[in-house]
C-alpha cells in the first residue's frame, strides 16, 4: 500500500492535521473578490440610505413643482431622465432612474413632478423616483453568491479536515480508473473494521491499475465519508 503502515497510521488518531492548502487558496481567493465587492457595495448602500432618507424628507417638507425632461434614456428596468425645474425664477436640475411602470416620457420637454426643499432647492427627486435598481439588486446577489462560495469552501475543509483527523485507514483495492482532465478518477472498494463493504472514488495525479492496493480512509460514524490516505 505504497509504504503506508496502517497500525501506525490509525494509532495516531486523532492527527494533529491543518486546512488542506488547495481548500486555503480557493477561500482566499473567495474572499479577496468579496472583499473587492464589499467596497462599492458599502457606498451604494451609503446612497441608498441616503436617499432614502432625502425622499422621505421631501415628503415631509418638500415643495411640489413641474419639472421639464431635458435628456432620457431607456434601460430594461426603467428609464434614466436628467430634469430641470425653476424657483423663484432659478433654474435647478437633477436625474434619476424612473421605473418604468410609474412612467413614461417619449421625447424631451415632458413634464415631471418634482419635490424639492424650499431651503435648498438642490436637494430633490422626481415623485416616481426609483430608489433601489435593478442592476444593484443584480449585484447585491453576486455578493450573495460569493459569500455562499465562502461559507461552502469553509465547510467543505472542515469535512476534509475531520476525515483527515479522525478517519480509520484501512487497505482498499482498485476497481476503476479513467482519465479526468488534467488527473484520474479512481474508484475503489474497502471493507470496514466492521466488515461491511464500501465503495468510493477520488481524483488522484497519478494513473491506478486495476486490483492495485491503496490505503483509504473512512469516518466510523459515515463510512460513505472516505478518500484516499492521506487525503
Amino acid at each position: 500500500m505504497s509504504g503506508i503502515n496502517v497500525s501506525e497510521a490509525n494509532a495516531a488518531i486523532p492527527r494533529k492535521v491543518r486546512f488542506d492548502d488547495n481548500i486555503v487558496g480557493a477561500l482566499a481567493f473567495t474572499l479577496f473578490f468579496f472583499a473587492l465587492w464589499l467596497i462599492p457595495a458599502a457606498w451604494g448602500a451609503y446612497n441608498d440610505i441616503r436617499d432614502t432618507h432625502i425622499r422621505d424628507v421631501l415628503r415631509r417638507e418638500g415643495y411640489a413643482a413641474d419639472g421639464e425632461i431635458t435628456k432620457r434614456r431607456g434601460t430594461r428596468t426603467g428609464v434614466d431622465v436628467e430634469y430641470r425645474f425653476s424657483v423663484n425664477g432659478v433654474l435647478y436640475s437633477g436625474s434619476a432612474e424612473m421605473i418604468a411602470d410609474d412612467f413614461r416620457v417619449d421625447a424631451p420637454g415632458e413634464k415631471i413632478p418634482i419635490r424639492y426643499m424650499p431651503k435648498d432647492p438642490r436637494v430633490n427627486q422626481p415623485v416616481n423616483w426609483r430608489w433601489f435598481s435593478a442592476s444593484w439588486a443584480m449585484f447585491y446577489l453576486i455578493g450573495l453568491g460569493l459569500l455562499a462560495g465562502a461559507g461552502a469552501i469553509t465547510i467543505a475543509g472542515l469535512r476534509k479536515r475531520k476525515l483527515a483527523r479522525l478517519g480509520v485507514v484501512v487497505e482498499g483495492k482498485v476497481t476503476g480508473c479513467a482519465p479526468d482532465r488534467n488527473r484520474f478518477k479512481v474508484y475503489y472498494e474497502f471493507t470496514t473494521e466492521d466488515n461491511a463493504s464500501m465503495e468510493g472514488s477520488t481524483r488522484m495525479p497519478e494513473e491506478c491499475e486495476a486490483g492495485a492496493s491503496i490505503p483509504v480512509m473512512y469516518l466510523r460514524s459515515d463510512p460513505k465519508r472516505n478518500d484516499f490516505y492521506p487525503v
